[in-house]
């Protein structure tokens, strides 16, 4: 398409106003074939006197798409781009700040981080440098990839800004309400038995019995059993603690679920991705006995009732920091996929396998648009100081009552930290 009309879209006051005025006194001059429209104002004297016979003022519009419709070319700054960007139209990024010029692969980062020229540390530029690129552009010698820029500006759509403006807002409100507590207690468990079973390697249960006396324990004491999901939702609790559960087995809807409904309190309880894997295959081979997980059914009776945040556990209970990249996206992001289709509800924690994680790790766990990642042993004691490294109180066992009050005290993790002991 052949270049002839340009417009220059932007208000006429202050730095963008001494734009538009170099672009009539000293670009436009050197376009006689061309045509140039000034889009904004105030319009004053000083403009009108300057304008030469291939240049118009508009002043302020009500239709811009009008103006997209009627050019060939839109320069400008901000939003501007990204609206003609969104028009296939080619563009040309200048601001108050600097100076970036045609739009292509080549500039399309430094255009998005400087907000196409408005946000920099100012970066004097010749009127030379925009004759020059327009001066390619009309004589056919650079091309601008016009059909790419939908791509550009996905970043820009409503369905993708929106969900990251409320993430930046929850994470506010959640960080605000954290930052009251030096330490909440959050409890990691496994299954729950009714009794004990005949042989366990590593120990992953509490009975039945024990965990009543803890829940019951904790509620005289003045504890208001939470989720993740409770913080991120806003809802306040002068004494909070958190009992979550790792993988998903069956036993937690039999045993687990009937005492939090008999009790009306709370927990997390985190699930595979990959729905069909049935057993604890991953400790099996470690020698532990065979348990079977919750079919989605049941993970769905549990999510109805009102009591449990459901959470992710990756897809196959894979060890994350040694997958590749390909890998371990799809473990993070899709699980978070197929749960929250099943649940037909948010998913906003995520529990690392194994504990295993670390920087590549965290961040795909929170690019993949979790607000928790939940570890084991490791992590800040305050869980305000990073929210993609929650620390948890392993649970085992047959704890006895002065042993569970110290886990629960609000001051163990400080504690541990201080002895330079395991938690």
């Amino acid at each position: 398409m052949a270049l002839i009309n340009i417009a220059w879209i932007g208000r006429l006051t202050g730095p963008k106003g001494e734009i538009a005025w170099r672009i009539i006194t000293e670009v436009a001059p050197h376009f006689p074939q061309l045509h140039f429209t000034i889009v904004g104002g105030p319009v004053t004297e000083r403009f009108q006197q300057a304008l030469g016979s291939n240049v118009t003022l508009t002043g302020f519009v009500d239709d811009v798409n009008k103006v997209f419709a009627e050019n060939d070319l839109v320069i400008g700054a901000g939003r501007v781009p990204v609206e003609a960007m969104r028009f296939g139209l080619p563009v040309i990024a200048v601001g108050e700040s600097c100076y970036i010029g045609p739009v292509d692969g080549s500039t399309i980062a430094v255009a998005k981080a400087s907000n196409f020229g408005d946000c920099d540390q100012l970066q004097p530029w010749q009127s030379q440098q925009l004759k020059d690129d327009l001066s390619a552009l009309v004589a056919g010698e650079r091309i601008l990839p016009t059909a790419e820029y939908g791509a550009y500006v996905d970043d820009y759509r409503i369905d993708n800004v929106y969900p990251k403006v409320m993430n930046v807002y929850r994470q506010a409100m959640i960080m605000s309400y954290l930052k009251r507590f030096k330490e909440i207690p959050i409890l990691m468990y496994h299954r729950v038995l009714r009794e004990k079973p005949e042989r366990s390697k590593y120990n992953i249960y509490v009975t039945v019995a024990e965990l009543e006396w803890q829940i019951e324990n904790l509620k005289q004491r003045g504890f208001e059993l939470i989720t993740f999901k409770d913080i991120a939702a806003g809802v306040r609790a002068k004494k909070p603690v958190i009992l979550s559960f790792d993988d998903g087995y069956e036993d937690n809807y039999q045993n687990l679920l009937p005492l939090l409904q008999k009790h009306q309190v709370k927990a997390v309880i985190y699930a595979l991705g990959d729905r069909s894997i049935r057993n604890n295959y991953w400790d099996m081979g470690e020698g532990e006995a065979e348990a079977s997980l919750m079919s989605d059914e049941q993970l769905l009776a549990c999510h109805r009732s009102g009591l449990v945040e459901i959470g992710a556990h990756g897809l196959t209970h894979s060890r994350l920091s040694q997958l590749d990249a390909e890998e371990l996206h799809r473990e993070v992001k899709q699980s978070k996929i197929v749960l929250e289709e099943l649940l037909e509800d948010e998913v906003v924690s995520f529990a690392y396998p194994y504990g295993d994680y670390g920087v590549r790790e965290t961040e795909q766990v929170r690019q993949a648009g979790y607000l928790f990642g939940v570890a084991t042993i490791t992590g800040p004691v305050n869980l305000a100081n990073d929210l993609m490294r929650v620390r948890r109180i392993t649970m085992f066992p047959d704890t006895i009552p002065a042993a569970f009050k110290k886990k629960t005290s609000g001051w163990y993790l400080r504690y541990c930290k201080l002895r330079g002991k395991d938690f």
